[in-house]
């Protein structure tokens, strides 16, 4: 058995869609210890790691407590930069969508989970600080302050991603703004 569709998603999502290893983006979900030597199909034995990472470490039995270090760890770093409420929303969401979906749910269950959607997104909403009449722009700029860097200071900044116009870097020290177009961080 191989780990489940929805585990998957939860892992990347809980790394920021990233390698715990080398921060690369696009990861493979690796099995701490091997399914061959028992290990479990469980979100405790998984690590997203990049395909890179996978080969050269993923086999390597005297990595493993190294990669589940390194696993935990990155897991803060994604909760203090992007919020555990988010992913816990997001979960909230799936988990609600799921029941939404599927074909044996009454009609009256379907519209409990409609309405349970519609007040956690409308919570969300609130969270970020979005309202009915902020302009385009107005939503655009909020959406960028989000989720654009780890703060580690006053004007200096950690894996520094801009929405705006794709610029990455990995380290900002002067400033508080991107580089290349000057959005906000």
């Amino acid at each position: 058995m191989a780990f489940s569709k929805e585990l998957k998603v939860r892992v990347r999502r809980r790394a920021a869609f990233t390698c715990c290893r080398c921060h690369e983006i696009g990861v493979e979900i690796h099995h701490i210890i091997s399914q061959a030597e028992g290990g479990a199909d469980s979100e405790d034995n998984a690590a997203p790691l990049c395909p890179n990472c996978h080969t050269w470490f993923g086999a390597n039995r005297e990595k493993r407590n190294e990669i589940r270090q390194m696993r935990d760890w990155w897991y803060e770093v994604c909760e203090t930069k992007y919020g555990a409420k988010e992913d816990e929303t997001a979960r909230k969401l799936d988990e609600l969508l799921r029941e939404v979906r599927r074909q044996s749910a009454s009609e009256e269950e379907r519209q409990k989970a409609t309405e349970e959607i519609d007040r956690t997104l409308k919570e969300l909403v609130n969270t970020v600080g979005f309202s009915k009449s902020d302009s385009a722009a107005e939503v655009a700029s909020k959406v960028e302050k989000v989720v654009t860097a780890t703060r580690l200071g006053e004007g200096v900044h950690a894996n520094v991603r801009c929405n705006r116009c794709g610029t990455v870097v990995g380290l900002l020290v002067g400033s508080n703004a991107c580089p290349t177009c000057g959005a906000a961080i």
